[in-house]
């Protein structure tokens, strides 16, 4: 696994400018038990932080986005997911208890590898999406599987969350042109809305399911 240039934020925080390197973005949802995260969003892992503005404002999602802005290098600003402790991520996600990030890898083929530990949630989602013809695959490589308690899509109050690696390919093909470069990120195909479509039925349709399981228990 190659080496990062900051091993945590604090790192990142002394040597690059908030404002002017990168931006965060926190939006606050009317249902702020289900959130979606973009820690490497920006110029890093292009369409991610335009994913989460979309299940924020169609979806009524909590939104976190840290975006990338650097005119060059932008992949230096990268934090591993499980050293993601940007204090306004941990609070932001503490307070959901359903949460989705979004990440993205280099890739040929259009598909989205499912991982984190809620495993419950990650169904729903693989089944909306492989519903709206996009490709799913349940087995990501080992570095990229969400597994790690530590990492930041399983630090909301349930402890659990669900990991999204989109691949380069099906990014692209969210955008005109296959074309994910910033000035082209506004021009969204139907693609890029249904795969959206598919994140938030999905969460909405696990949190429902969860809730009807609770007042059952509670009879």
């Amino acid at each position: 696994m190659r080496k990062k240039k900051y091993a945590d934020y604090a790192e990142l925080q002394a040597s690059e400018l908030e404002g002017r390197d990168y931006e965060i973005r926190v939006l606050p949802g009317k249902n702020n038990s289900l959130a979606a995260l973009a820690p490497h969003g920006g110029a890093i892992e292009a369409g991610t932080s335009e994913l989460v503005e979309e299940l924020h404002c169609s979806y009524y999602f909590s939104g976190y986005d840290f975006r990338a802005k650097k005119r060059t290098d932008n992949r230096t600003l990268h934090l591993r997911s499980t050293h993601f402790d940007e204090p306004r991520a941990l609070c932001f996600a503490a307070e959901a208890l359903f949460t989705v990030t979004l990440h993205g890898y280099r890739d040929q083929e259009e598909k989205t590898y499912i991982g984190g530990l809620d495993t419950f949630t990650a169904g729903f989602i693989g089944a909306e999406l492989t519903a709206a013809g996009f490709k799913v695959d349940f087995e990501p490589p080992s570095a990229i599987k969400g597994k790690y308690s530590g990492n930041i899509c399983n630090k909301n109050g349930r402890t659990q969350g669900v990991q999204l690696e989109i691949s380069s390919a099906q990014r692209r093909a969210f955008f005109v042109n296959n074309d994910f470069r910033s000035a082209n990120r506004g021009n969204r195909l139907p693609a890029f809305y249904a795969y959206a479509e598919a994140i938030g039925k999905a969460m909405m349709q696990a949190q429902n399911a969860i809730r009807a399981r609770e007042v059952q228990v509670s009879k």
